[in-house]
């Protein structure tokens, strides 16, 4: 399934560029955001390649402005098949006493992402379409107490995605997924490392990327709605009949 335009939060580094980078190579209008002007090199390198790219920088942490700028970009544009990649997301601060900093934390993880989401909603819902992913690692499914804030707001994320596709489950062909990428070899994980944390298990940045390309070009997906890790059996759940009920792709609590 062919898409028209992808928009890509965080695309300026890490896991929201290399996804831009791969999809910019397929032909595909790339819409790349970031706090900083790296989006504007991704976009420049995507042009620089062949593809068709073009980029705004955004503060996320300023969700009204997110929502004029994005309001902005796609008035009058024309596509039917709009996929999202929310990837933008800060670690916020170690401790339960900088309140600033888990309101900063929170607004750049959920609130801005969502804001990007809720400006695009009415094209979406006009079209019936979406390919919609969003990013929780460690901390939405256990305790991740070097950065509790940002392990809360992935929680959040979590559930949001559960409700962000009941909401559009009798709209049209929506489907909207949350993904643990793993600990990919990015800026961020070096942050995580600084902090004192040991990591076991490393996971190539192909992994979520791969995750992306096959998820927003599926048909069906049989797992929509859920919280995914990039080596759980997704690909046993797209194009075809197979669905997932195993509930630890839910953020709940599971009764033994």
């Amino acid at each position: 399934m062919k898409l028209d335009c992808v928009v890509i939060t965080g695309a300026g580094q890490g896991i929201g560029r290399a996804i831009a980078a791969d999809l910019g190579g397929r032909k595909i209008h790339i819409l790349c955001l970031s706090k900083s002007g790296n989006c504007e090199e991704a976009a420049a390198e995507i042009r620089k390649n062949g593809g068709i790219a073009e980029s705004l920088v955004v503060d996320l942490g300023d969700v009204e402005k997110v929502k004029e700028q994005i309001s902005a970009w796609i008035t009058g544009k024309n596509f039917k098949r709009i996929g999202l990649v929310l990837a933008a997301g800060i670690l916020g601060p170690q401790d339960f006493q900088n309140m600033a900093g888990w309101d900063e934390c929170y607004r750049v993880n959920v609130l801005g992402n969502l804001g990007v989401y809720s400006s695009l909603l009415p094209k979406l819902l006009e079209n019936k379409f979406g390919r919609i992913i969003c990013f929780a690692g460690g901390g939405a499914a256990y305790a991740y107490p070097l950065f509790p804030a940002y392990a809360a707001s992935k929680s959040a994320m979590v559930r949001t995605v559960e409700n962000l596709q009941e909401t559009l489950n009798d709209k049209g062909d929506f489907a909207v997924v949350c993904l643990a990428p793993g600990a990919n070899e990015t800026g961020t994980l070096k942050q995580v490392r600084a902090a004192g944390a040991k990591i076991q298990t490393t996971v190539d940045i192909s992994e979520p990327v791969n995750f992306a390309r096959e998820f927003l070009f599926c048909k069906t997906c049989g797992f929509k709605g859920a919280f995914v890790h990039v080596r759980d059996n997704w690909r046993e759940y797209l194009d075809g009949e197979k669905n997932t009920a195993d509930p630890k792709w839910k953020l709940r609590r599971i009764e033994t």
